[in-house]
């Protein structure tokens, strides 16, 4: 009987873990022990120096970093050895098995892995290499991975499948036994899974993407890898693979491919550049032409950074830290522009930067705003604020408000509706409720309220907000409060003013001189009481509308010219009232002077003086009553003793001279007699108009 010799090396370890290999091989029952393990690490090269006869078993590790590489070349080296993959990520088990693995062991946290090792180390030790593929626990374990598991025979009749595969395919067992790979895909891609069978059998290991049709024709996009599997000569017995499920990666790439076409044309049509540096300190692309026109010189495909801005080494600084790992934000200035950067590592699979990535956006208008932000934050003589909707915030404020509430601005960084406390307590409830409507509505809000300084001092506030919305949100209110204590003053001056005008014992009429005609713009309720013309009749009439029959013309032409002129006249005429009765009237006109500007409007004051005027002809007519007396008593006497005198003095020479002396007494008394017949005869005129204005009145004063 022929003796068989006991393996050197029971089991090849490759991986980190060797001290629990040599732990779960003291448990195991299939191999020699603790001291048969060899472990190589990463040295898998040194498998190929190996006799086959002494190795019963390979334990590899597999990691993300290193994928199935390991066990492929382990399997290369020893291709009739049972082997056991190691993996930590569930997913990786369809990988695993793929590349030809006997088994594969999922690391769990809190398990015992020195236990589960030797288990598994026990059955995969005493399993036939050709008979791995279906055994019981690998039945089990292809079923509850996620992905496809297919066998095919070296024709591409398919020979093995999981739970998975089934249900994408959409075929039972029965139908699935015996189908070709072929027949689960259509026109061009039938022939790219046809090209990677052969490759898959010629090379070793193959990866296509395809869509499978499915049974009831419904396409699902799959990626396939499939590796050779060989008898113990060598010979091609078909391929073993796995088809992982990539819609979910398809949309990510689809989304992906969105969104940078999107991010490129935001580049391409915004003031921005995009660039990568590579770990050398190249540029190794740019994008966003309105940038990369003005940057051209600076940042160009190819160029060095620590060359491209030699006169910038803040910037520098921050690629050399970027390009540690460390991403950096910051403002640079280039010429007379200046440029907001994001420099950020783009880090690969194994956490090693591969790249930085760099955007660069011109904010020159937006610190230029910033610098006259800062100019009206100093100078502006109104209080302008900035608040979130709710008034949870005060995002900016100008320094006037110190003046106008008397308060220092950072008092409403503390707490936003401190401002409240400074109003006048009349006014407070009324301002709470409008900045309740405020928060909806802030378009709507205008107020007028005082404010108390803390020293008592009042002061009139106008407050008013517009909205700010992005995207249809309402995210800010924008306020302008004005101080307008001045205003609140002078408008009270002038309600006093006009009230004293519309109180005044005389009539006045305010003109606008640069209208023609000096028309009336408004009057007070005595003019309207002594001239009968309410204040919408009067409006846009000039003066001469209180002229008539009686009036003398000159006179109202002279006030026009004075009111035209702005010069000061004043004129007693007779005037008629809107229903054409006649009264006496004055009338003063006087400029309404303005300081540095010209004359625009006049007043003019209206007194009834017919009372006053009729006073002076009553006199004149007892003036005249008494002449008439005179003619009429003394005329005829007179007239008498001249005729006598004139006898007399025919008669005798020797009372001549005191004859003549009385003559001209006489004709004095008769002169005089006559002058006040001719005042009698001037005033009959009058006394007729003052007759008729009793008459209109009815008033008689003669009785």
């Amino acid at each position: 009987m022929e003796h068989r010799r006991e393996p050197v090396h029971s089991v090849v370890h490759v991986g980190a873990a060797a001290d629990r290999v040599r732990e779960a091989a003291a448990e195991s029952t299939a191999v020699a022990g603790p001291d048969c393990v060899l472990s190589v690490g990463e040295a898998v090269t040194e498998l190929r120096s190996l006799d086959p006869d002494d190795v019963r078993l390979i334990v590899c590790e597999l990691t993300a970093g290193s994928g199935v590489d390991p066990l492929v070349e382990v399997r290369e080296a020893l291709p009739d050895t049972p082997s056991l993959a190691v993996v930590s990520d569930p997913a990786a088990v369809g990988d695993a098995l793929g590349a030809g693995a006997t088994d594969v062991l999922v690391r769990r946290d809190g398990a015992d892995e020195t236990t589960l090792f030797a288990r598994r180390m026990d059955t995969v030790a005493t399993t036939p290499v050709e008979s791995s593929l279906g055994s019981e626990s690998t039945e089990r374990l292809l079923d509850a991975i996620d992905d496809s598991f297919y066998v095919l025979d070296a024709d591409g009749g398919l020979r093995r499948w999981n739970d998975r595969f089934r249900a994408v395919t959409g075929y039972d067992d029965d139908e699935l036994r015996g189908m070709h790979a072929l027949e689960f895909f259509s026109g061009a891609d039938r022939e790219r899974i046809a090209d990677a069978i052969e490759t898959a059998i010629d090379t070793g290991s193959d990866t296509v993407e395809a869509e499978l049709v499915a049974k009831d024709g419904t396409t699902t996009p799959v990626e396939y890898t499939g590796a050779a599997v060989t008898d113990a000569d060598g010979t091609p017995r078909g391929v073993v693979g796995v088809g992982r499920d990539v819609t979910d990666r398809r949309e990510r790439e689809e989304q992906l491919l969105r969104l940078r076409q999107a991010v490129e044309t935001v580049v391409d049509n915004a003031p921005l550049t995009l660039f990568e540096v590579e770990p050398g300190g190249t540029v190794s692309m740019v994008r966003g032409e309105t940038l990369s026109r003005r940057l051209r010189r600076r940042i160009a495909r190819g160029d060095a950074v620590a060359e491209a801005f030699a006169d910038q080494p803040q910037l520098r600084r921050s690629v050399d830290a970027a390009l540690e790992g460390e991403p950096s934000h910051g403002l640079v200035g280039i010429g007379d522009s200046t440029l907001e950067t994001w420099l950020q590592p783009a880090l690969d699979e194994t956490g090693t930067v591969s790249r930085v990535i760099g955007l660069a956006l011109d904010v020159t208008e937006r610190e230029d705003r910033a610098v006259m932000l800062d100019q009206i934050q100093t100078n502006a003589g109104e209080v302008i604020w900035i608040s979130t909707p709710g008034k949870g915030s005060m995002d900016f404020v100008s320094d006037s408000y110190e003046e106008v509430w008397g308060l220092p601005p950072e008092t409403l960084e503390e707490d936003a509706m401190s401002f409240l406390e400074a109003v006048h307590p009349d006014d407070r409830d009324r301002i709470e409720a409008a900045l309740a409507e405020q928060r909806e509505d802030p378009d709507a809000y205008e107020e007028t309220y005082r404010v108390v300084h803390p020293d008592g001092e009042v002061r009139w506030v106008h407050d008013q907000s517009s909205a700010v919305y992005e995207d249809g949100e309402l995210t800010r209110i924008v306020g302008i409060a004005t101080d307008i204590t001045v205003r609140k003053r002078r408008e009270r001056e002038l309600r006093l003013k006009n009230r004293a005008i519309e109180t005044a014992p005389v009539g006045i009429a305010i003109h606008e001189t640069t209208g023609t005609g000096s028309p009336i713009t408004h009057v007070n309720d005595r003019f309207e009481a002594i001239t009968g013309y309410d204040r919408e009749a009067i409006v846009g009439e000039a003066i001469s509308v209180l002229g008539g029959s009686d009036t003398d013309g000159d006179q109202i032409r002279k006030l026009k010219s004075a009111l035209r002129a702005g010069d000061r006249r004043s004129q007693t005429a007779v005037l008629h009232r809107a229903d054409g009765t006649p009264f006496w009237g004055r009338v003063d006109v006087a400029p309404v002077d303005e300081t540095d500007r010209d004359v625009t409007h006049a007043v003019s004051f209206v007194q009834d003086v017919t009372e006053a005027k009729e006073h002076e002809q009553e006199i004149e007519r007892h003036l005249t009553e008494f002449g008439e007396v005179l003619a009429e008593d003394l005329g005829v006497p007179l007239r008498e003793a001249r005729e006598r005198l004139n006898a007399a003095t025919a008669e005798g020479a020797g009372a001549e001279a005191e004859l003549r002396r009385a003559e001209r007494s006489i004709e004095t008394a008769v002169s005089l007699v006559e002058d006040l017949t001719t005042v009698h005869s001037f005033s009959v005129e009058s006394r007729r108009l003052s007759e008729s204005m009793r008459k209109s009145t009815g008033i008689d004063r003669t009785r």
